[in-house]
């Protein structure tokens, strides 16, 4: 990868965070689930990649693999403010530059990630919608192994399958035996973060260990891609043009609104033809 494209994917995904939590509804979650709903099903990128379906869910969360390198690199006090704060910071002037030098094995590695994680790939569709909010709580911390392993038995989520045999097919048909070394029972779980135990969701100290955590995650992912028919993925990738096509009609809207006389003047040319 050319040096300065490291930061476009990373770019990419930042802008779409930022896009998504300024357009969202302006009102409560109770009482307007319709209203959030359907903004989310044309709006976030799970959803749209699977055709607006609300069960949708990333596989792998890259603001998780984003903030960590930033820390390994620096320190625990870089990330100031929580998420959509940080972002907007590291999108000024050349604070990406400064964050994540591109010279940096683990800066590739991560934009790498990134790239694979806007696609069809790291996309699932869950049982039941509750399931989303429910695995990203603590312990789990959407972390895939430890999701599936709560999935078996007497795990925290089992009861969102009528039996052990239908969680099975459901891995299946989800292409998550990908996340298995051999038969899909609890012991073959892959250990992703390289911590020793499929409950810990942190690789162990130190940047190395972060680089070979977005090793594995990259792999799981281009594994995965290979489950998806070719139709499949060209539909994927269309659905994607429909993520920056909204973006831009968006930032448009917005500029209308805001009284910029170009785009007053651009919307006044269309209307007159």
């Amino acid at each position: 990868m050319i040096e300065n494209k490291v930061y476009e994917p990373i770019r990419k995904k930042i802008e779409e965070w930022i896009d998504y939590d300024v357009h969202k509804p302006d009102v409560p979650y109770r009482g307007n689930e319709k209203v959030h709903d359907e903004y989310r099903r044309w709006h976030d990128r799970d959803c749209v990649l699977t055709g607006g379906d609300l069960n949708a869910d990333t596989m792998f969360s890259l603001w998780r693999p984003l903030a960590n390198t930033i820390i390994r690199l620096h320190d625990k006090n870089v990330i100031q403010g929580g998420k959509y704060t940080f972002i907007r910071e590291l999108m000024k002037d050349d604070n990406m530059e400064k964050y994540l030098p591109a010279g940096q094995p683990v800066v590739k590695k991560l934009s790498l990630l990134f790239e694979l994680g806007m696609g069809r790939e790291n996309v699932f569709l869950l049982p039941d919608r509750k399931l989303n909010p429910a695995r990203g709580r603590r312990p789990y911390e959407d972390y895939m192994p430890v999701f599936l392993l709560e999935s078996f038995g007497d795990g925290a989520f089992a009861r969102y399958w009528q039996n052990e045999e239908d969680y099975i097919q459901w891995v299946i048909r989800e292409h998550l035996e990908v996340f298995f070394d051999g038969d899909i029972v609890p012991g073959n779980i892959k250990d992703l973060s390289g911590a020793g135990d499929i409950r810990k969701s942190f690789a162990p100290a130190g940047i190395q260990a972060m680089e070979h955590m977005i090793d594995h995650y990259i792999g799981i992912l281009q594994e995965r891609r290979k489950c998806f028919t070719a139709e499949e993925l060209k539909r994927a990738g269309t659905l994607d043009d429909m993520i920056r096509k909204g973006s831009r009609i968006q930032a448009f809207n917005d500029r209308i609104v805001n009284g910029e006389p170009e785009a007053i003047m651009q919307i006044k040319d269309v209307m007159e033809d």
